[in-house]
């Protein structure tokens, strides 16, 4: 759905402002099929699937998702890869530790059971929930859900078709990382360029060897797993939505955007915990942690105003993680 965006804190509804802002465009369509009115399809359109599946489950409570790419970018074919493999991640894998892709499993307590699925868009169960909080038990609840979802693990990190194996294999990951930062700083405008080019550049050639010696294991990441997107449940666990930036890659890309809201020593702590008791966890995962989240935050950045307010916060957090690690 939409990149993360730094200001999206747990528990502050203010702050949740910009996506739902952002997504009310994108779900459009959603509310109204949920609601019984058709959306304006054209003068003698067809109805499309995502409205009859709507209607045959209407004895229950749920959820449309589709990918912002079918309405915002006009891209069905990306629409289609992104749905399927939400629905294969959802549906058929369940994180084990240590986990091999390719045997169906149960599906996790965290993700929303699939009613229907169609090639460009998801049925979901609706899930009774709330905002996550900056409090030991969400975080410990964080850490218990993020350790099972990288307990799958690939043989190398790349981009993830339908059968949730790798599709498109990064022969060198942080490389491949490198080159999307440095084709994004190219594309920005010259304000923001002149003063992040530089400086992330010489952040990123700092810390290459410690980064490659990070990133060297491959598992399943949610791609997107910021406060927005991981909602409390009544029984004490998490709800995590949003699935279609699933890939293969460190598992510090997830840490990362969990922790750039900045949340509360008690949260990271028991979220540390959490995910050790599944998975290993560097003493100072933090500080990497921030380090492989540049590489969101400048991506964040492209075809944004410079000075708009993401811009401002997005190149806030990018200098204040550069000047931290001095």
């Amino acid at each position: 759905m939409l990149a993360a965006e730094p200001h999206v804190g747990p528990g502050r509804r203010g702050d949740r402002r910009g996506v739902l802002d952002g997504e009310r465009a994108v779900h459009g369509h959603a509310r109204s099929v949920l609601r019984g009115r058709r959306p304006r399809e054209g003068a003698g359109a067809r109805e499309p699937p995502w409205r009859a599946a709507a209607r045959a489950w209407s004895g229950r409570r749920r959820a449309l998702r589709a990918p912002r790419s079918r309405w915002a970018t006009g891209s069905p074919a990306r629409a289609r890869r992104a749905a399927r493999s939400v629905h294969e991640v959802a549906h058929e894998a369940r994180p084990q530790p240590r986990a091999r892709v390719g045997a169906r499993r149960a599906r996790p307590d965290f993700v929303p059971a699939v009613l229907s699925a169609g090639e460009d868009f998801l049925l979901l169960e609706h899930v009774a929930h709330g905002p996550l909080e900056d409090t030991a038990a969400c975080g410990a609840a964080a850490g218990r859900a993020l350790a099972e979802i990288h307990g799958v693990s690939f043989d190398s990190a790349g981009f993830l078709g339908p059968d949730l194996a790798v599709a498109a294999p990064f022969a060198d990951c942080v490389g491949a990382l490198r080159s999307y930062v440095a084709s994004v700083l190219d594309r920005l405008a010259r304000a923001l360029r002149g003063e992040l080019g530089e400086r992330v550049t010489a952040f990123l050639d700092a810390h290459e060897g410690a980064l490659r010696e990070r990133a060297s294991a491959a598992v399943l990441l949610h791609g997107d797993f910021k406060a927005s997107n991981l909602h409390w449940l009544p029984s004490g666990e998490l709800l995590v939505l949003d699935w279609e930036f699933a890939y293969a890659g460190p598992m510090l890309m997830d840490v990362g955007q969990l922790l750039r809201w900045r949340p509360g020593a008690e949260f990271v702590a028991a979220f540390a915990g959490a995910y050790r008791a599944h998975a290993p966890l560097a003493d100072d995962f933090e500080r990497w942690a921030a380090a492989f989240d540049l590489f969101n935050l400048v991506g964040l950045l492209e075809g944004v105003e410079p000075s708009s307010r993401r811009a401002i916060e997005i190149r806030g957090r990018i200098l204040q993680t550069i000047q931290q690690d001095r």
